[in-house]
């Protein structure tokens, strides 16, 4: 009886291992299928519209911090904006819409990427070629950069990671469980917080 007592808690501890590492696999997968271009596994993985509109919202926020501000809250605080400051206020939002219906797309996300990779190779010079022997290193590299995880609830996991090149600068992404599968389904764009707000939490 104890022995089937035993198996039964190492079957559920195995259980529960998978499940907790289960969103940050999903996350790394994801991330490298950006990294390849593998359009065919982003379409199922990621839920493009949800997507794209927090996308939308947050980089509308960076090009625009008064669009993170309630209209009531706008209406009743600082005086109206000025004529050239609601242009380039309407210019950043038209920028953010062409860059996110250009780019939030299975096909499109890893064109970016690729573009910003070129880049830093032609200044870095290219990076060493993905072998199982570097695994290791890249998924350290991957794990440093995590700022912070956290279940929302059994079936929502939050992931904040650093920007590679771009100390702060956040990437904020929910996963939400589907079944047996995780997906991504909202991605925000935020930069980091201040070190006084930091040690005000803490």
């Amino acid at each position: 009886m104890s022995k089937k007592i035993l198996g039964t808690v190492l079957a559920a501890l195995l259980i529960a291992a998978a499940y907790v590492a289960s969103p940050f696999h999903a996350a790394w997968s994801i991330r490298e299928a950006i990294k390849s271009g593998n359009a065919e596994y982003l379409a199922i993985k990621v839920e493009w519209p949800r997507v794209r509109e927090t996308l939308r919202q947050s980089l509308a926020e960076f090009a625009d911090p008064a669009a993170a501000v309630p209209q009531a809250e706008l209406a009743s605080a600082a005086p109206r904006k000025g004529l050239w400051a609601r242009v380039k206020s309407y210019a950043s939002r038209k920028t953010v819409d062409s860059v996110v219906d250009t780019y939030a797309n299975p096909e499109g996300l890893p064109q970016l990427f690729t573009y910003g990779t070129t880049v830093r190779d032609i200044v870095k010079g290219p990076p060493p070629e993905k072998t199982l022997a570097n695994l290791p290193d890249r998924m350290r590299e991957f794990w440093s950069r995590i700022k912070r995880a956290e279940f929302k609830s059994l079936t929502a996991f939050e992931l904040e990671m650093q920007d590679k090149t771009t100390p702060d600068r956040r990437y904020t992404g929910l996963l939400e469980l589907h079944g047996l599968s995780w997906k991504l389904t909202e991605l925000r764009v935020h930069k980091a917080p201040a070190p006084d707000a930091i040690m005000a939490d803490g």
